[in-house]
């Protein structure tokens, strides 16, 4: 049986910064491909990565946390 321990705030603006700090280097990334060659597919993955930034920027201001 694995118990979880209840997320502090602090925890969960702790995995926001991981997660920001994720979703950015993939972003970073996907714009590097699409620098080197401009296809679809990767101008798809720059839309899929800046959204998934967007996402956890949303969940860091739905969560309260300063601007």
């Amino acid at each position: 049986m694995t118990m979880t321990l209840p997320m502090t705030t602090t925890g969960i603006r702790d995995e926001l910064e991981v997660d920001f700090a994720r979703a950015a280097a993939e972003l970073a990334e996907a714009r590097a491909l699409q620098a080197g060659k401009d296809t679809p597919d990767h101008r798809a993955a720059v839309a899929e990565c800046s959204a998934q930034l967007d996402a956890v920027l949303d969940m860091y201001l739905d969560a309260g946390f300063p601007r």
